[in-house]
């Protein structure tokens, strides 16, 4: 029976090798049963993902010489990201557009709703761009070293690369915003197509809305994973270097929520006082339920009723309200996807000592704005923003996106607020412009309860 002692020994052996490295995972099993447990129990999901970044924390502090071994689970949390990247914005941009129903009608209203929501998160993206820049957010900050080194391509080059050329290789080269440009295109010829022969589209949309609400079925389920995924790589970013990573933490926090405030009182207060041609602090009196609520709730879908209400309440019509304030929470969020993904990218180029060009930063900005067409309000959405965002630069690390999303809960409440004032200031200044605003209604004294 000698074989069965060389078996015993070799097994012996294989765990005095693989100790730590067996520690690690049986934590992290341990880890993982407890948030599963606080899942069964129904606990709010951001603080579930505090509870993962807290347990992290602890667990890179206290088993420092294995916690490396933990980041595994952070990369395949990112691999089901960029695995989601490609579908999901290709049905979610065509289902957007393709919903539009009553064109005529809603032309005016609509390209000047979309065309303030955009622009205004255009300017978030500048805002978070410049944020990062100046102050060098993510510089020596402790990530993983690139196997394949980040390369910037020359401005023509940059912009013959949005362009899309084949879609199975763009899907391939996770070549992002060249999908968003085709899907674009196809949503356009489905729009044309059916103002011809409705009967010939209606299977390809109706294939378009199950593969949309299929897609959103499998955010949901990948999104449930963010706690494990946070766990596993704040454990191993707090064993590299703790001290560095709650300092660009900290910073972190401070930076987005200045950005946010100047982006509130510069240039959304700023487009009640100058095009809406409105006292700031009386509409702010009138809207200020919405951007509580949204504060709280984290959700602009969650918010919109309150929402609506809140724009009647201010004098917007209800013909604007309904419309503008469902396409905010779809389309061009300020926050979500102008400001944020500006910044993550800006924390990832300076912690890998990238440097960008003037034309990445052209193609950020241009990234952002077409990103939160029709993927905003879904679970997870700023994630996949910046995830889309970062995706159009090639082999452009995404490992920034795993320290940010530590945080993910304090951040989001201030991004659902400024996401909700922007649609709020959209239909504002639509309102005015298509004399569909109440200005007795602005100035009255009747308090937002006692409207709903």
């Amino acid at each position: 029976m000698q074989w069965i002692g060389d078996l015993l020994q070799m097994f012996v052996d294989f765990l005095q090798t693989h100790r730590i490295e067996l520690t690690a995972y049986l934590i992290a099993a341990f880890v993982f049963l407890i948030l599963y447990l606080l899942t069964k129990a129904k606990l709010n999901f951001s603080i579930r993902v505090l509870a993962a970044l807290f347990i992290g924390v602890i667990v890179g502090l206290l088993f420092r010489s294995g916690a490396h071994h933990l980041r595994v689970f952070g990369v395949i949390y990112i691999n089901f990201i960029k695995a989601l990247v490609v579908p999901l914005v290709t049905v979610a941009i065509i289902h957007s557009f393709t919903q539009l129903e009553d064109l005529k009608t809603l032309r005016s209203i609509g390209t000047k709703s979309i065309f303030w929501l955009l622009s205004t998160t255009a300017i978030g993206a500048v805002l978070g761009l410049l944020a990062g820049k100046i102050t060098k957010l993510g510089t020596n900050l402790p990530l993983p070293a690139r196997d394949n080194p980040y390369n910037p391509d020359k401005f023509v080059d940059a912009i013959v690369k949005l362009l899309p050329s084949n879609y199975f290789n763009d899907a391939v080269s996770n070549n992002v915003l060249a999908i968003i440009i085709f899907s674009i295109i196809i949503a356009i010829a489905v729009m044309i197509e059916r103002q011809r022969n409705p009967e010939r589209v209606k299977p390809f949309k109706d294939f378009i809305d199950s593969a949309y609400h299929v897609m959103v079925r499998v955010t949901k389920i990948v999104i449930r994973l963010t706690p494990y995924g946070i766990f596993g790589y704040v454990a191993s970013a707090i064993a590299r270097n703790n001290i560095e990573t709650f300092k660009t933490l900290g910073i972190y926090l401070l930076v987005i929520y200045g950005v946010m405030l100047i982006h509130f009182i510069v240039v959304q207060l700023g487009l009640i006082t100058f095009v809406a041609r409105l006292n700031p602090f009386q509409w702010l009196k009138k809207v200020y339920p919405a951007q509580v609520v949204g504060f709280t709730s984290q959700s602009s879908y969650g918010t919109l009723p309150v929402t609506i209400s809140s724009l009647n309440n201010a004098g917007v019509s209800p013909k604007v309200s309904n419309f503008v304030a469902p396409l905010g929470a779809n389309v061009g969020m300020n926050a979500c996807s102008g400001i944020y993904p500006a910044i993550v990218a800006m924390i990832t180029a300076h912690a890998y000592g990238i440097e960008l060009q003037f034309s990445h930063y052209v193609i950020i900005v241009i990234a952002s704005v077409i990103a939160s067409i029709g993927i905003a309000g879904m679970p997870g959405f700023a994630t996949f923003a910046a995830t889309i965002v970062l995706s159009t630069l090639p082999n452009f690390p995404l490992e920034g996106l795993m320290i940010v999303w530590s945080v993910e809960a304090l951040v989001d409440m201030g991004r659902t607020a400024v996401n909700i004032t922007g649609a709020m200031v959209a239909a504002t200044i639509v309102a005015r412009s298509e004399n569909e605003f109440d200005m007795e209604q602005f100035y009255s004294v009747q308090d937002f309860i006692e409207e709903t």
